[in-house]
């Protein structure tokens, strides 16, 4: 999931530099090579950064979930004791 997220916004920016590199008038293998090297690093970049976030990210969702619901559970139930039970 993440490495075709990361190969979408490369073919995009790579696009979007061969366009911008051939309405500046610049030679095919400029325009090229230019798309080339951002899609790329942009690939790159995308990847890494997902990468990081993600394992970043899921652990404190997990534990903030946990101590959220605690917090909300603890809040909503009333702490009165129990009545006497019938013998």
């Amino acid at each position: 999931m993440l490495f075709t997220l990361s190969l979408l916004a490369g073919g995009a920016v790579a696009a979007g530099t061969y366009l911008f590199t051939k309405k500046k008038q610049a030679s095919p293998g400029q325009s090229t090579t230019a798309a080339a090297i951002t899609g790329a690093g942009t690939v790159g970049v995308t990847y890494a950064v997902g990468a990081v976030l993600s394992v970043a990210f899921w652990p404190l969702l997990v534990l903030g979930s946990a101590a959220a619901g605690g917090y909300y559970y603890a809040k909503r139930k009333s702490m009165k004791a129990l009545p006497v039970g019938r013998s």
